[in-house]
């Protein structure tokens, strides 16, 4: 019941994350289909328990975009970003990973514009349901997803040409990740190169930025950031016991407009135990990390993405990359609370709940 519930309180506020963006309207807001893709690529085992499996994968990603209006209580961080919903079909050729349906809210920040050719990045949170999961005795060997719905993220490159005012023609690239968080055991989620071409239909309507969102000389361009969080994390799928998680982060931000932020950040947790842990450790270890950041901030609530490495620990795992993607809501101009999902080299680590105070 307990990871149950953590599982719905992260989805319920990345969906407020992203629904936020329709305050400050005057009218319903405006829908309409923006195009399809067609992708083909391959599954990226990760681990060594997983090595073995091999596969290709066919997906098909459907498009509908919703018009933001630009207005003052809306400030856009980027140039002629998109907002949409996207709904996606993945099969896998190996029957061990079967397929996977995904329910995306995305944003697309546009790169480069020139003419007709435009470039910009696809970046979609939401959930997914696969149709195979780890099963002792029908499914042993699928140690990537013990949960019928999971956490489901796309990150792609988009290359597009117009062919008229309507229609526009493309490729992508991207990575597709699927995860429960470590909510349920095993859980190493499943990862999926794949690359492409995309159909787009109305999607270049000339937007114009607006420059309200740039910072003014009374405006603040530096604030420093302290949380400390905790967390659990499942032994393995064989040991029903948890380990138990502190963290602690303090940032150096440097705000590049009102809405985006670049941080550098410290990083030290105290954890129990390892990811890839066989029996129940009752040993706790210290972590050293650092990693560079980003926040889009939403009103009173942001969008964290941050990658670091682990530069020093007591447990001799030195040098581990993780990242670190979260939400964040501010209840004062300062006092905030976060849920932050942590990944730990290719695999999710921890879903951690901290609160912290800005300094300005």
């Amino acid at each position: 019941m307990f990871r149950k519930t953590k599982l719905l309180i992260l989805i319920f506020l990345i969906n407020s994350c992203f629904l936020s963006e329709n305050y400050g309207q005057e009218a319903l807001p405006k829908f309409y289909f923006g195009g399809i893709n067609f992708n083909t690529g391959k599954f990226l085992p990760h681990s060594k328990r997983i090595d073995k499996i091999k596969s290709n994968v066919f997906a098909v990603q459907a498009k509908i975009y919703q018009n933001i209006k630009y207005n003052n209580d809306w400030k856009n961080p980027f140039n002629s970003t998109k907002f949409g919903y996207s709904l996606t079909y993945i099969h896998a050729t190996n029957a061990v990973i079967g397929d996977l349906w995904g329910a995306n809210m995305f944003m697309e920040p546009s790169l480069f514009s020139y003419h007709r050719l435009h470039i910009y990045t696809h970046m979609g949170a939401g959930i997914a349901y696969a149709t195979n999961k780890f099963n002792k005795e029908t499914n042993p060997t699928d140690f990537m997803i013990s949960t019928d719905l999971s956490f489901f993220f796309n990150l792609k490159l988009n290359l597009d040409f117009e062919l008229s005012k309507q229609f526009s023609l493309g490729l992508n690239a991207g990575f597709s990740h699927c995860s429960n968080a470590a909510l349920n055991l095993p859980n190493l989620g499943i990862n999926i190169f794949n690359y492409g071409f995309n159909l787009g239909y109305n999607i270049y309507d000339n937007q114009k930025p607006i420059n309200s969102c740039k910072l003014t000389p009374e405006d603040k361009k530096w604030a420093y950031d302290f949380a400390v969080g905790v967390a659990t994390r499942g032994v393995n799928e064989y040991i029903d016991k948890y380990y138990f998680i502190v963290n602690s982060d303090f940032s150096i931000n440097r705000f590049l407009s009102r809405k985006n932020i670049m941080s550098l950040n410290f990083h030290y947790v105290l954890r129990q135990g390892d990811i890839y842990d066989n029996y129940y450790d009752t040993k706790y270890y210290n972590y050293f990390g650092l990693a560079l950041g980003h926040e889009l901030l939403i009103r009173n609530l942001s969008v964290l993405t941050q990658l670091g490495a682990y530069l020093y620990d007591t447990h001799l795992n030195q040098h581990y990359w993780y990242a670190h993607l979260g939400i964040r809501y501010y209840f004062t101009k300062n006092i905030f609370g976060m849920i932050t999902l942590s990944n730990r080299k290719q695999s999710a680590d921890y879903l951690q709940y901290a609160v912290g105070y800005r300094f300005k």
